[in-house]
């Protein structure tokens, strides 16, 4: 019955087989991440208004902006995009990162951040392109090209620091309320094979639904290209605290529209 429901949907077994095989074989949920980085300032009042309750923004007030091209990725995932702004954060438990705001080009990516890690994650266009000694990436939506970045590539470290592998500090995800979300802690696990500093130039322009420009108070630093993989997971994933409905109502635009 089984055999003969799989031929009439026109998947064979050896469809099954093969997705197996890969599933299998695949070390890592992201092989070969490609990351172009660099810190910038944030304005301390602006950024004080988006952080959940026991998040303060490091001193001085600082966030980790990226974009990343994941081209081999594990099932159920496609290769895909994304960028995204990190909140340096200090809370009781320790500094970290919170993420406000990050977007990508692919729905199911889109939907497993959302329901399960709790990452503001929306959809757009984006160009990704790497030659030679430089990438140069672009993010737009609804029309507004919100975010474009060339890094050229410099010397290689040989003792980088961590890209994503902070304590991270998201609400939302697992167990939601929309307007009152737990804050979960965890930390991305990675495997920095290659880094380099990077020459970046950073254009923000300003949008109602994707408002960075007003965070950022000041030009890149810290500019950098990385190759990594990231094995997926994480060593704990703890419920430290509550967003109310005060945060929901000011990052509404950036995390929803």
């Amino acid at each position: 019955m089984g055999k003969q429901s799989n031929e009439q949907s026109g998947i064979s077994e050896n469809f099954w087989a093969n997705m197996r095989q890969k599933v299998k074989a695949k070390r890592n949920t992201w092989d070969g991440a490609r990351f172009a980085l660099a810190d910038v300032p944030l304005d301390p009042r602006a950024v004080k208004k988006i952080l959940p309750l026991c998040m303060r923004p490091s001193n001085p007030p600082m966030a980790t902006i990226f974009f990343a091209d994941y081209r081999n990725v594990a099932y159920p995932l496609f290769p895909y995009r994304e960028t995204a702004m990190m909140v340096h954060v200090r809370t009781p438990l320790g500094s970290g990162r919170h993420c406000c705001w990050i977007i990508v080009d692919d729905d199911p990516a889109m939907i497993l951040g959302r329901e399960m890690l709790g990452f503001p994650k929306k959809t757009g266009r984006f160009v990704f392109e790497e030659k030679k000694d430089a990438i140069n990436a672009s993010i737009e939506r609804r029309g507004v090209a919100v975010m474009s970045l060339r890094a050229v590539r410099g010397a290689r470290e040989t003792d980088p620091k961590p890209v994503l592998n902070y304590r991270t500090f998201h609400y939302g995800g697992m167990g939601q309320y929309m307007a009152i979300s737990p804050v979960w802690m965890f930390k991305p696990r990675e495997v920095i094979h290659e880094s380099y500093s990077a020459d970046i130039t950073l254009t923000l322009k300003d949008s109602s639904c994707d408002p960075l420009a007003r965070l950022v108070a000041g030009g890149p630093r810290n500019g950098r290209i990385a190759i990594m993989d990231i094995p997926g997971g994480s060593p704990y994933m703890l419920p430290v605290g509550l967003s109310g409905p005060r945060v929901f109502g000011r990052t509404f635009n950036m995390r929803f529209r």
